[in-house]
């Protein structure tokens, strides 16, 4: 099954579009775990500073 429609030599442009798009989602899916991590959407960062133990230190 051909992939695109015979006689036509616009085929590479096509996967230039596939490329810069795939680049596109690789950076904002990075930016938006950034910031899911950064956020407090689910309030986990307060409770896991609360629970941490403290370590003294010898003066």
């Amino acid at each position: 099954m051909p992939l695109s429609a015979s006689g036509k030599s616009g085929g590479r442009l096509g996967v230039l579009w596939m490329a810069l798009a795939l680049v596109v989602a690789a950076f904002l899916g990075a930016a938006l775990g950034l910031v899911w991590q950064g956020s407090d959407l689910f309030g986990e960062g307060k409770a896991a500073e609360a629970e941490a133990p403290t370590v003294p230190t010898s003066s």
